[in-house]
């Protein structure tokens, strides 16, 4: 027996979202937003069934396109959250509860009945619940973009509260609220694209950090020198730059491990962090026990007082290290400026902040250097 026109046709829709989920997914590996378009598709289906389009066959086109978007917001949630240890534990309550609910959807017409009906829409809320626990779990664990999540379920919920309770008499009964339902599904789909846009920006702000210390990476550091370097040149104001090195860093390492070396690091960056005051100061691990800071508008006796603020707050954390005459961990700094023109180069300033760190190493250490080459111009200082 042939499908009705109508099922064919969302048969064939549900393919091509499958196929175009696929698509995206290999395309920009990214398995959320080739989950959420997908979800985006069917929810055309539901709209057209909510808003009584017309189509042949309303039972079976109404769920189609109901186990469609309950199949791809499940694969969206589980893919966008995460949750992390409890993953397979939300898993094993979801999966049951989207096939409960796609099983009632696809029940005999002889079979609906009140009590089908009640548990139809008793799958459907346990489904919605397990979903928002996720993003409550989520959210919890320090998930930031969860709470668009969060928010996007809430107004859900929320239409589909006030749509029930319009048809079973109990608010305004005369009034027609089932708008409600879609207005709901929109503004769920509006806050779910919040909720991706958040997580790429957390994304990306991750991969800009150092790992192990939490500041910038050299990554970042690279592109906020060229950055820096170009609006100085472009307003021709000073910019300054310090290369820090944490000294006799390797006998530390070797003579108390990788882990007291990494607290060392983690300590050093704070420090380091510490002393960039200004919103576009940027602080940032070079690389190894190096560290870098670039300083727009300072020069001359600004990036002395930087840099020796950075020599002390390391000192001030008076991190043991009998091995030196010191007696804690301490720290080289090379500082550099210039006014950038046409002529110059970022690396040609990042250079003279380096020769100026090994004038300090080769000088005994825990001590400041400034370059004295023509990479800065006479000025008063403008921090």
């Amino acid at each position: 027996m042939p499908l009705p026109t109508s099922a064919a046709f969302f048969l064939g829709f549900f393919v091509a979202i499958g196929a175009f989920n696929a698509l995206l997914y290999l395309v920009a590996r990214d398995a959320p937003f080739g989950w959420y378009a997908a979800s985006m598709f069917a929810l055309v289906g539901v709209t057209l069934v909510a808003a009584g389009a017309g189509l042949p066959a309303p039972q079976l086109v109404t769920a189609l396109s109901f186990a469609l978007y309950a199949a791809t917001l499940t694969g969206f949630c589980r893919s966008f959250l995460g949750v992390g240890r409890g993953r397979r534990t939300f898993d094993v309550l979801t999966i049951p509860v989207l096939l409960a609910v796609v099983v009632t959807l696809f029940l005999p017409p002889h079979a609906q009945t009140h009590a089908h009906d009640a548990l139809t829409d008793g799958a459907q809320a346990a489904l919605f619940a397990v979903l928002f626990a996720r993003g409550i779990a989520a959210r919890a664990a320090g998930f930031r973009p969860a709470r668009f999540y969060l928010v996007a379920f809430a107004f859900l919920g929320l239409g589909i509260a006030i749509n029930d309770a319009n048809q079973g008499g109990f608010l305004l009964p005369g009034i027609d609220l089932s708008d409600a339902f879609t207005a709901g599904l929109a503004l769920q789909a509006l806050l779910f694209a919040l909720a991706l846009a958040d997580r790429s920006r957390a994304v990306t702000a991750l991969v800009a950090l150092d790992g192990l210390t939490g500041i910038a990476n050299r990554r970042s550091f690279d592109a906020a020198l060229r950055n820096a370097w170009e609006r100085a040149r472009r307003a021709r104001t000073p910019l300054g730059m310090l290369m820090v090195d944490v000294d006799f860093f390797k006998h530390y390492n070797d003579g108390y491990g990788h882990q007291a070396g990494d607290h060392v690091l983690r300590r050093v960056a704070e420090a380091v962090q510490a002393a960039a005051l200004r919103p576009d100061d940027v602080a940032a691990r070079y690389g190894g026990e190096e560290f870098a800071l670039v300083l727009p508008l300072a020069e001359n006796d600004s990036i002395r007082a930087i840099a020796e603020r950075v020599r002390s707050n390391v000192r001030a954390l008076a991190i043991p290290y009998p091995a030196v005459r010191s007696g804690v961990v301490t720290v080289s700094v090379g500082a550099a400026s210039a006014v950038p023109d046409r002529s110059g180069s970022a690396d040609a300033l990042l250079a003279a902040a380096d020769r100026a760190l090994y004038r300090a190493k080769d000088e005994g250490r825990d001590r400041v250097v400034v370059s004295d080459g023509p990479t800065s111009t006479p000025g008063p200082g403008l921090r």
